[in-house]
């Protein structure tokens, strides 16, 4: 309300032309202080605060400033965050590359589910550059707000290359990018900000290179590409990386083809080019030397694995996106959970209609669209039809599921249709309009109601049918003043329903940090550092066999991001049950003092279950264990177990050898 008014006051005084060019001339010193400010107050959008609902007795309850925190989200609260925070109370020192909490055992922090690190890699990932320098909230804080507001500027400053300087456009597009429900339900993991930023920061980074003779200017460039391209191969989640490197190819075609005839170049530029290419290699082989056996071994697991993807059955997701309007508030999906189906909102199919008009009827051979809708054939047959193996390899396409690929199929129809109204400049008659409008929405509308399967109501299906007639509508009105500045508000409605909500506004860490279980997890392992793992007995699995990590407790059974083989042969010495842990897992704890043996369960593809004998968790060299029930019926002459503490509801063991 503060900043509604605010605005009002200003827009009153000085006039919207006058404050929208201030605010476009000072963007980045208005980011720059934006940033600033919500990073003092510790400012993101983790749904952390949903842990309180495993905790009791709490003395306080914090709530969100604004939203819900997002069970559904547990990729982000119950593993991202608390492996992240785990890098502050490491036993051996804050930040190591290999973390001896995460696990239990020595295990990478930096390869796979990318945390902050003490070294020099760390280079080519400057959002976290924050938690090196900050505290744990702040560090989150810079995580979140920091990449927001770049995803959000980079954005813009490309929009404004594909749409020939029209700040209009570049607008709608930032915001279609921005808070498409897409990005903002994947928005703290894999990597898809990241992505995106690098992306298209490289290309605005060729775009100045061509355009500048300064040699200095030149270098400097040449060192943001090279943090782009570390950084986007660093996001290691080739589901993504792999279908949106296309995107990214289409796109630097355009921009070379674009600004050939301004390039001049010499021996210098081939230096620079090689040195780029040189300083590349030796980062990506360093980090090689040190995470190549992760790799392999993540490679080599059953699940995720390395199995070769060959496309199709994925055609109905051409339909999702209306249904995404109504994710952050509404019913949940009975059969699906939103983040699986959360898509652009691209208006498909007008981005390759206005584009084949300009193309074909308009005779522009433009170097942007051309190749992108030569793309987009490509990922919308790879997401329709299965592909022989063969040819999936060779495009490295079968490091994608189609369900992935998508995303870039939703990418390339907003960039269509934003280059698309940059360069239209027909007029389609006023009833054509409302009947290709009325024909596109209702049959959008109605295979959408079919793709949901129930979850789209009447009303729902309504709305949709209005909001998408409305938008079709104005979108072919083309290049018209008004038809731009009503789609921008369209496009801010959208986002403002489907998008900012998704994620909750949240101040700082206190919700964490001052219940008395994390303080007294803290004291234990401070006086005696030890093995910990969680007992699920009493059916408090995932998530809470993350919460130790929080505390900077060596938890055996936290979520292995990658398999520690050597342990489980341990309890499983002629690996029988090797396709069972094999694999990512969240990883649950039966402890049993029964004539059975220990053995695996394996729940689903990333969850098992090891009901372990108590005779065996000093094979496991177990110090502490984490549980709601009382363990000491368990106790027998071999092995007992001295209640510790009882806090919010769980008991904290001491394991007692005799």
């Amino acid at each position: 309300m503060s900043i509604g008014i605010g605005l009002s006051i200003l827009v009153n005084h000085y006039g919207m032309e006058k404050l929208t060019d201030s605010a476009y001339r000072y963007r980045f010193w208005i980011s720059a202080i934006l940033g600033i400010f919500l990073v003092f107050f510790e400012i993101h959008g983790s749904s952390i605060l949903y842990w309180q609902n495993y905790l009791t007795n709490l003395t306080n309850i914090s709530q969100p400033l604004i939203g819900i925190s997002r069970a559904i989200r547990s990729d982000e609260w119950a593993v991202n965050t608390p492996m992240m925070l785990s890098q502050y109370y490491n036993h051996s020192g804050l930040f190591p590359y290999f973390s001896e909490t995460i696990r239990g055992a020595l295990t990478d922090t930096f390869i796979i589910y990318g945390q902050p690190v003490r070294d020099i890699a760390i280079f080519f990932r400057p959002f976290h550059w924050g938690y090196l320098l900050l505290a744990p909230a702040k560090g989150l804080s810079f995580f979140w707000i920091g990449r927001t507001i770049a995803l959000f500027l980079v954005s813009f400053e490309f929009g404004m290359i594909l749409t020939n300087k029209s700040k209009l456009l570049a607008l709608i597009y930032t915001l279609m990018v921005t808070w498409s429900p897409v990005v903002q339900w994947w928005f703290a993991i894999n990597g898809l900000v990241e992505m995106l930023v690098f992306g298209q920061l490289a290309l605005i980074m060729i775009t100045l290179y061509m355009n500048n003779q300064n040699y200095y200017r030149r270098s400097l460039y040449a060192l943001v590409m090279l943090i782009c391209a570390g950084g986007y191969i660093l996001t290691f989640y080739p589901a993504w990386q792999v279908p949106l490197v296309y995107v990214f190819l289409a796109l630097f075609i355009g921009v070379v083809l674009e600004n050939r005839k301004h390039f001049v170049w010499n021996k210098k530029d081939i230096g620079i080019g090689v040195g780029l290419i040189l300083l590349l290699s030796l980062g990506m082989i360093y980090i090689l030397s040190k995470s190549g056996g992760t790799i392999d071994s993540v490679m080599n697991t059953v699940y995720p694995g390395g199995s070769a993807e060959t496309g199709g059955n994925q055609g109905l997701r051409l339909f999702l996106y209306p249904g995404n309007l109504f994710f952050a508030f509404s019913r949940e999906l009975t059969y699906a959970n939103p983040c699986e189906l959360a898509v652009y909102f691209d208006f498909f199919p007008l981005g390759i209609v206005l584009s084949a008009w300009v193309v074909i009827k308009q005779k522009q051979q433009d170097k942007f669209l051309i190749p992108l809708l030569l793309i987009n054939a490509m990922m919308i047959v790879w997401c329709l039809f299965p592909w022989p193996e063969w040819l999936a390899k060779i495009t490295l396409l079968s490091y994608s599921k189609p369900v992935r690929a998508f995303l870039a199929v939703g990418f390339i129809n907003i960039l269509l249709l934003i280059r698309a109204l940059a360069l239209f400049d027909g007029a389609f008659s006023k009833w054509f309009k409302v009947g290709s409008a009325l024909l596109m929405s209702l049959g959008i509308t109605l295979l959408a109601f079919k793709t949901y399967d129930g979850y789209l109501d009447l009303k729902m299906s309504m709305i949709s049918l209005l909001l998408l007639f409305g938008s079709f509508y104005v979108i072919l009105s083309g290049n018209k003043e008004w038809a731009r500045k009503t789609l921008l508000v369209i496009v801010f409605g959208i986002i403002f329903i489907a998008g900012l909500f998704v994620n909750p506004v949240v101040n700082g860490l206190d919700a964490i940090y001052q219940t008395n279980l994390i303080n007294r997890i803290q004291q234990i392992n401070t006086t005696e550092n030890g093995l910990w793992i969680v007992d699920s007995g009493a059916e408090i699995g995932f998530p809470v066999i993350n919460f130790p990590l929080m505390a900077g407790a060596p938890t055996i059974n936290s979520t292995n991001v990658y398999p520690n083989l050597e342990r489980w042969h341990l309890l499983d010495p002629d690996g029988s049950a090797e396709e069972i842990y094999n694999r990512y897992a969240h990883i649950s704890v039966n402890l049993i003092n029964t004539s059975n043996e220990t053995h695996f369960e394996l729940k689903s593809p990333d969850l098992f279950e090891v009901n372990l004998n108590i005779m065996d968790l000093e094979k496991l060299e177990v110090t502490y264990v984490f549980s709601k029930r009382d363990l000491s019926i368990l106790s027998n002459e071999a092995v007992s177990f001295t209640e510790l503490a009882d806090e919010n509801g769980f008991k904290i063991y001491t394991v007692n050898y005799n």
